[in-house]
């Protein structure tokens, strides 16, 4: 999984593969703290393209086409589940 010098705790042994316990909430801050900074600059959320559900995601915005493409791969994501157990969508 990780190597010998990849300590664990750290994002980067995370990245590497390991699961544990540390690495997993080490890896959680990492992305928290990644979120909060792209929902703070709205040009991040520019560059990286509107009417796109990862954008809705990873930069919390909140446009009529980010909101439109994150709806869509929500109802997807919902057909998906019922099309697995069964049932008609």
């Amino acid at each position: 999984m990780t190597s010998r010098k990849t300590r664990h705790g750290h994002v980067n042994a995370y990245k590497s593969g390991c699961r544990c316990d540390a690495c997993r909430e080490a890896n959680r801050v990492y992305q928290a703290a990644s979120n909060k900074r792209r929902a703070a600059d709205p040009a991040l959320a520019d560059r990286a393209g509107h009417g796109r559900a990862s954008t809705y995601i990873n930069y919390a915005c909140r446009c009529d086409a980010c909101k439109a493409a994150n709806s869509q791969r929500l109802r997807e994501q919902r057909d998906r589940r019922a099309v697995a157990k069964g049932e008609t969508a």
